[in-house]
């Protein structure tokens, strides 16, 4: 899947912080999360955004996360500082807040207006600024519901299965005919620092990443994220994931390539075959022995010892299994 993101802006803009999180859920539809921390122009009371990204469809859902980062400790874990003080804007958090960290200083979480997916492929956005003085950064944070199942290219080999991340955010190369149309009324904006968070199952491996950018991997903070994300993480599972971190900085264009790999045939699949294996080979010698059962004789005295030998190697394997088959955690 093309991966290649671009943000522009009509006013001119410079984005401190722009952070890309994907999610892989299983059993659901993959959804993505971008956020921006930037300065607001002087003089300037509205910044127009536009978002360049294939993926993006007219049907798709986006969400504004202020609520979300608000709430609670929700921030605390996202900026990774101490939140001293939590501060609605004009007394009414619907305009959006201001957040006091204990390292970072303050830090506006401001509402996005007007946000859409314009056409296939491009997200239009605005942020207002607040009617208070504001001498630190803002930061605007939405989600996308997308209708693929990964944002990764996917490659099904015998035995395992590729994913492969390709991200780029603003790689001028190729600039597809939207964005150059975009160009005529829009800017690129400049960019300090790009964040790329992957989360996936923990049964995928780590094929390939870049260990000049990749700072942190670790397993999912579960009940942390279960609250911040709580409609679309509700069915998530405990300790089922993991999420990769990468970061640049000071760059024109960033990119960010990771490739993850998820095991088809395992253990317990070559144990599945084991087990069909030797439950062909009892029908096989069921049938055989049908044919020359002495009905004078007790029929259970009549079955050899191997027969026994392999019914008790059938269950065995057939306990051995039982998570998968009943489907047990």
């Amino acid at each position: 899947m093309n991966n290649s993101f671009f943000i522009l802006s009509k006013q001119e803009v410079i984005i401190s912080r722009f952070h890309i999180c994907t999610w892989d859920i299983k059993n659901a539809n993959t959804f993505i999360e971008l956020g921006i921390e930037f300065d607001f122009p002087e003089e300037v009371n509205i910044v127009d955004f536009e978002f360049f990204a294939p993926f993006a469809k007219k049907q798709n859902k986006i969400k504004c996360l202020l609520k979300n980062l608000i709430r609670g400790n929700n921030s605390k874990f996202i900026f990774n500082d101490i939140i001293e003080r939590n501060s609605p804007i004009n007394e009414d958090d619907r305009h959006g807040s201001i957040l006091d960290f204990k390292s970072r200083g303050k830090l506006a979480i401001l509402p996005i207006e007007n946000i859409m997916v314009k056409e296939d492929g491009i997200i239009s956005f605005q942020v207002n600024k607040p009617k208070i003085d504001i001498e630190f950064k803002c930061y605007i944070r939405f989600l996308i519901n997308t209708s693929y199942k990964t944002l990764s290219s996917k490659q099904n080999g015998i035995n395992n299965t590729s994913f492969i991340y390709d991200i780029k955010l603003n790689e001028r190369r190729n600039l597809p005919d939207n964005v150059v149309a975009a160009t005529n009324n829009y800017k690129f904006c400049t960019i300090d620092s790009c964040f790329c968070f992957h989360v996936v199952p923990n049964s995928f491996n780590i094929l390939f990443v870049d260990q000049n950018k990749m700072k942190n991997i670790r397993i999912l903070e579960f009940e942390a994220f279960k609250n911040y994300l709580s409609k679309e993480l509700k069915k998530i599972e405990e300790n089922g994931y993991m999420i990769l971190f990468n970061k640049q900085n000071k760059e024109d264009s960033y990119s960010f390539f990771t490739v993850f790999n998820k095991e088809i045939i395992g253990s317990h699949q070559i144990t599945i075959a084991i087990l069909i294996n030797i439950f062909s080979g009892l029908l096989l010698g069921i049938s055989s022995l049908r044919k020359s059962i002495d009905s004078s004789i007790c029929f259970w005295k009549q079955i050899p010892v191997e027969y026994w030998i392999l019914l008790i190697l059938f269950l065995g394997t057939l306990y051995y299994l039982r998570p998968i088959i009943f489907n047990k955690k």
